[in-house]
């Protein structure tokens, strides 16, 4: 029985990489159809951009009638659709290509899509890259990885000093002198004595007999003597000490969640073992935990390409599983990869 798979994505180069994976997949012109209103190359699988996305066309494919609104609405607003008609052992490799390219999703834009569906009007340029910009981050989980940092340095700081005043005292210092004083004197005394004629010319000679007075006083005179120092400046010791804080950081990590949808991948798990593995000799027991994780994150990742993620999921799975040793890598990638596009599927 033949079961019918719509992908509708936001630009024709995506839908193109889609059709591309679908052929290397082994599907052809028997299963693939392929409407975008963009320019672009021919391809072996166009239908008519305008006549054949109606919700009446796609209703033909087996579309029910909601979901065919809204990839007509899809069209209508610049986006690019790929039709597969598969076998039902066919549909989940057909899935996991449609999955591996984000396309968009019915549970995001269903509401908006059928609000505003007018199957005569037909989206302008600018509002086909308004209408993109505007879910562009709609359907991405941003988890931040942050870590703190500590600086750590040094700052001077007053702790205390000294401070020194210079100033003046006043003492008065005493001390006894004795002080010798001069004073002339004049004495007369009476004399009555006859002198002979010798001495009387002698006598009367002009004369000036003069006596100075002297005395002393008391001097000051004062003298700077230094008697002492004090002296002042900083003595500087150097001590080390430990400084330190605690630091945060978040990391990302898969948590598997063991619940009814990821139940029901395991008989596709144990199918896709059967085809990859069951050569190698070991049991699916070893490869389970590598699906279960592939299915995890893709739960988590459900808006990225494996792709893009694959180095990230190396590291963590390695880290998880294997101590850090990704030698064994190579031989769990497909069952991880598989797991994460049964999840993208799933969502």
């Amino acid at each position: 029985m033949a079961k019918t798979i719509v992908g509708l994505y936001d630009d024709r180069a995506t839908a193109h990489t889609v059709l591309t994976d679908l052929e290397s997949a082994g599907f052809g012109q028997d299963h693939l159809r392929f409407a975008s209103p963009e320019n672009g190359d021919a391809t072996d699988y166009d239908i008519d951009v305008t006549n054949d996305t109606t919700p009446a066309a796609l209703g033909k494919y087996g579309v029910a009638d909601d979901e065919a609104r809204f990839y007509s609405e899809g069209v209508r607003r610049g986006g690019s659709i790929v039709i597969a008609r598969v076998h039902d052992g066919d549909v989940e490799r057909a899935v996991d290509v449609m999955a591996g390219h984000n396309p968009v999703r019915f549970e995001d834009r269903g509401a908006d899509y059928l609000a505003d569906y007018d199957e005569a009007r037909t989206y302008t340029a600018d509002q086909v890259v308004e209408n993109r910009n505007r879910y562009a981050d709609k359907s991405k989980q941003r988890l931040q990885e942050i870590e703190e940092h500590l600086k750590i340095g040094k700052r001077d700081v007053v702790r205390g000093g000294v401070r020194v005043n210079q100033y003046v005292e006043t003492d008065v210092e005493e001390e006894t002198l004795r002080l010798r004083e001069e004073e002339a004197v004049v004495d007369r005394t009476a004399i009555n004595r006859e002198l002979t004629p010798e001495q009387a010319d002698a006598a009367f000679e002009a004369k000036t007999v003069e006596v100075v007075e002297t005395g002393q006083e008391a001097v000051v005179e004062k003298t700077a003597v230094v008697t002492g120092e004090v002296a002042v400046g900083k003595d500087v010791n150097v001590r080390e000490e430990v400084v330190g804080g605690e630091v945060r950081s978040t990391r990302v990590e898969v948590e598997q969640i063991e619940g009814e949808v990821l139940t029901a991948a395991t008989p596709a798990f144990r199918e896709h073992y059967t085809t990859a593995y069951a050569s190698t000799g070991r049991d699916f027991s070893d490869y389970e935990p590598a699906y279960k994780y592939g299915y995890a994150a893709g739960q988590t990742y459900s808006d990225r390409d494996y792709a893009a993620v694959e180095n990230d999921l190396r590291s963590d799975y390695s880290t998880r599983y294997n101590d850090g040793d990704d030698s064994v890598w190579d031989d769990f990638k497909d069952a991880v990869r598989h797991g994460y596009n049964k999840a993208k599927a799933a969502v």
